[in-house]
C-alpha cells in the first residue's frame, strides 16, 4: 500500500472510531512500534520495522475491537486490518448468548488483496473459575480474484486461577465446497503486574491443500511483555503459524521485538496486585446482603476517602457507595438474579476484583470479580 493510501486509511479510521470513542464507557489502547522477521512458506525470508494499533471499547453488553498493522518487509510494504464486535444477551444464571461478527483484509505493495467478513452466534456457560462455550456462523472470504462462502463452526473451554488463563477450543471450518479442516488449539497466559507470559499449540486436520507451502498441520508460539512501567513495554514474540485457507496465505515462521505503548493497565493486571501496600488502599471485604427493596452492597476498606463499584448492572458506569463510619461503606441496589460482573476501586485508583469473589476472564481479557445472586 503506498504512504498516501495508508494515511487515507489512518484519517478514515480515525473518523470512523472518534464518536464511537466519545460515547464508549471504557476505553484501552495500545500500539506496538518495532521490527520483524519473517520466513513464508518455509522459503521466503524478510525483516523491516512494523507497527500495531489497536483499540477497544465496551458498554454494558457491546463490544467492539479493531487491530492493524503496517509492515516494510523485505523491501515491499503491507497493510492488514480486523474490526470485530460482540453483543451479549442478558445472562440467564450461568448462561449467556453472545452475536458476534468481524469484518478484515490486507494490501500488500505487490498488488495482492484479501478480505474476509464472518458472523457467528455463540452460547456461553459461566462458572467461578471456568466456562464453555459453542457456536457457529457462516461468512464470505475474497482471495483478491474470488469470493467464497465460508462455514464456521466451534467449541471450546476456559479455565481461569489467579493470574493463569487456560483457553482450548476445536473449529471445524468449510470454505466453499473443496475445503474442509478442523483446527484444535490450546493457549495459556499468565499476567502479573511486571510481566505477562503467553502460550499457544495447535493441530490441524482434514481435507485441505497444501499447495500454499509452509506450517499446515501444527504451529506454536510464545510471547513475553515485560512492563518497564506501566503504561511501557517489551514484548518479544516467537513461533509458527498456519496456512489461512480462508484467504489464501501461506503458513511461515515469525520472531518480533518491539515496545508496546498502552494508555493505561488491562483489568487482569489491575486486578493483580491488589493487595500491593504500594496501591491504593485496599479493600479487606465485600459482601451482598438481602434487603427490602432488593440488596445492598458492603465493602469495608478502612482507610478510603471514596469506594466506588462498577458492573454490568451499573452499565459499567462507577457509583459511589455511602460511608457507614469505622471503615464501612453500604450502597443500596437491585440486581437481577443470575451471574453478574462487578469490580471496585478505591480512592479513585485502580479497579480490584473484590474480595471474596472469584475472579473471571471478561470478553477483553482482563479480570472481573463473578458476583452470582440467587
Amino acid at each position: 500500500m503506498t504512504v498516501g493510501a495508508t494515511r487515507l486509511a489512518r484519517i478514515a479510521c480515525t473518523l470512523l472510531l472518534a464518536p464511537t470513542v466519545m460515547w464508549a464507557q471504557r476505553v484501552s489502547s495500545s500500539i506496538d512500534v518495532g521490527g520483524s522477521s519473517m520466513r513464508y512458506a518455509d522459503s521466503i525470508s524478510s525483516s523491516g520495522p512494523s507497527i500495531s494499533p489497536s483499540v477497544s471499547l465496551d458498554w454494558a453488553r457491546t463490544s467492539l475491537d479493531a487491530t492493524g498493522t503496517y509492515s516494510h518487509l523485505g523491501g515491499g510494504s503491507s497493510t492488514q486490518g480486523t474490526v470485530s464486535g460482540s453483543f451479549f444477551t442478558p445472562s440467564a444464571g450461568v448462561l449467556l448468548g453472545e452475536f458476534f461478527g468481524s469484518v478484515g483484509g490486507s494490501a500488500h505493495q505487490d498488488g495482492a488483496r484479501t478480505g474476509q467478513m464472518l458472523a457467528l452466534a455463540r452460547a456461553h456457560a459461566m462458572s467461578a473459575n471456568g466456562g464453555a462455550w459453542v457456536g457457529g456462523g457462516a461468512g464470505q472470504t475474497w482471495d483478491g480474484s474470488t469470493w467464497r462462502t465460508v462455514f464456521a463452526s466451534e467449541a471450546g473451554a476456559w479455565l481461569s486461577k489467579g493470574g493463569l488463563i487456560v483457553v482450548g477450543s476445536v473449529a471445524p471450518t468449510q470454505v466453499a465446497d473443496t475445503i474442509r479442516y478442523v483446527d484444535t488449539q490450546l493457549s495459556t497466559r499468565w499476567v502479573s503486574p511486571k510481566i505477562e507470559l503467553g502460550a499457544s499449540v495447535g493441530v490441524r486436520g482434514g481435507a485441505h491443500s497444501a499447495a500454499l507451502g509452509g506450517t499446515g498441520s501444527n504451529w506454536g508460539s510464545v510471547a513475553v511483555v515485560t512492563w518497564l512501567v506501566p503504561q511501557v513495554g517489551l514484548v518479544l514474540d516467537a513461533g509458527t503459524y498456519p496456512v489461512d485457507l480462508t484467504q489464501g496465505f501461506p503458513g511461515g515462521r515469525f520472531a518480533t521485538l518491539s515496545l508496546r505503548l498502552r494508555t493505561s493497565p488491562t483489568r487482569a493486571e489491575r486486578s493483580v496486585g491488589q493487595d500491593d501496600p504500594a496501591s491504593a488502599p485496599g479493600v479487606s471485604s465485600f459482601s451482598l446482603e438481602p434487603a427490602s427493596s432488593g440488596q445492598t452492597i458492603r465493602v469495608r476498606a478502612p482507610n478510603a476517602r471514596s469506594v466506588e463499584i462498577m458492573g454490568d448492572f451499573t452499565q459499567w458506569r462507577p457509583v459511589a457507595l455511602q460511608r457507614d463510619g469505622e471503615g464501612s461503606w453500604h450502597l443500596d441496589v437491585r440486581i437481577g438474579t443470575g451471574a453478574h460482573q462487578i469490580n471496585v476501586r478505591v480512592d479513585g485508583g485502580s479497579w480490584m476484583v473484590p474480595p471474596s469473589l472469584p475472579a473471571i476472564t471478561d470478553e477483553f481479557g482482563g479480570s472481573v470479580g463473578l458476583l452470582v445472586v440467587r
